[in-house]
């Protein structure tokens, strides 16, 4: 199974995040459901919510009706992710070389995230969006990794996710792989300002070894969203399509990809303080740790107060963790990033 190694390491210069409103929490979550659909519903998904371990999430859309806009929209979390990082990075809009984003919710199919915060900031550089769901960013951090080095200029990576917009409210809508996605799912944007290894030297830290791999040749997606050409004669609102069965069957295998990608550079995992992974339920500390033979502490669940943030949860947990104060100079942190919709793999080490 190949693996991608980017050639170049980076500087993380700035890095912030965005959460829209206050934490909604399962009480408020289910009793809103109740309202909409009926007790046997809000029971049905509260028996899911417990399975999952998250116990909040913060959310763009307004519960009190079946189906509403994003508020913030998902402009609006990127720009203000974004402008958070380039103040931390000291860095000026116009001096990106590039502007990259990731997401699986865009605003608008097109033109990109990317266009409408660009027009936002009044960006006249290059822009690029990409659709790798979970692991957009280490894709995003491949194509940054070159640049920077070829144009020796900082780039921006911005994840968003606005999902919750997608689940309607209405009995005939919901079956359960749909209230899987309602207990799942968070909102929530993150934004990274990278620059060439050789800049920066001082309190910035470095991120290297940036791998991506698949193993989804010939599988069944496990997660996908609908609405694109392929559904446009049925006429319905566009969903998340949720293969639970598919996720657990290689859901573990895709962080033994990343950790044996990671070995393979020589890494081990006494050398992390922390093990950061994609956090797709509220269990994740204590899964991963009892499979990688480590304590629970060491391994990073945001998951279980945001849900899963998808595009942008790698971004958000590593934005929360060194802005916490928490890391000292020269530690590191094992990132493995994993995704469902075609079953890939990706991460980096960043070191303080």
């Amino acid at each position: 199974m190949a693996v991608k190694f980017a050639k170049h390491s980076l500087r993380l210069k700035g890095i912030a995040h965005a959460l829209p409103h206050a934490t909604i929490n399962n009480e408020v979550l289910l009793e809103k459901l109740k309202n909409k659909c009926g007790l046997l519903t809000a029971r049905k998904a509260k028996a899911i919510a417990r399975r999952m371990g998250i116990d909040g999430r913060h959310l763009t859309r307004d519960l009190s009706v079946a189906t509403s806009a994003p508020s913030p929209t998902s402009i609006e979390l990127s720009v203000q992710a974004l402008n958070a990082a380039l103040t931390a990075a000291k860095v000026e809009m116009h001096q990106l070389d590039y502007l990259l984003s990731h997401t699986c919710t865009p605003h608008t199919q097109v033109p990109p995230n990317a266009a409408w915060i660009a027009d936002k900031q009044q960006y006249h550089g290059p822009y690029l969006e990409l659709r790798q769901a979970c692991t957009g960013f280490a894709n995003s951090l491949q194509i940054a990794s070159s640049f920077c080095a070829v144009n020796q200029q900082p780039v921006a990576i911005i994840g968003c996710e606005t999902g919750s917009v997608y689940f309607d409210m209405d009995n005939q809508f919901i079956d359960t792989e749909q209230l899987v996605n309602f207990v799942q799912m968070g909102d929530g944007a993150a934004a990274a300002v990278v620059a060439p290894l050789e800049q920066a030297i001082d309190r910035s830290g470095i991120i290297s070894d940036i791998y991506l791999g698949h193993i989804g040749v010939g599988k069944d997606s496990g997660f996908y969203l609908d609405g694109g050409s392929n559904d446009v004669g049925n006429k319905q609102m566009a969903r998340f399509h949720h293969n639970t069965a598919a996720v657990r069957k290689q859901g573990s295998q895709l962080f033994e990809l990343g950790l044996a990608a990671l070995q393979s550079k020589g890494h081990h995992l006494d050398d992390f303080r922390f093990i950061l992974p994609h956090q797709a339920n509220g269990h994740i500390d204590k899964l991963l740790a009892g499979a990688l033979g480590i304590e629970a502490s060491r391994v990073i669940n945001d998951a279980k107060l945001l849900g899963n943030l998808g595009s942008a949860a790698i971004w958000v947990s590593l934005s929360r963790l060194i802005n916490s104060g928490v890391l000292a100079k020269g530690d590191k942190v094992m990132v493995l990033g994993a995704e469902a919709t075609k079953y890939l793999y990706g991460g980096f080490v960043y070191q303080h």
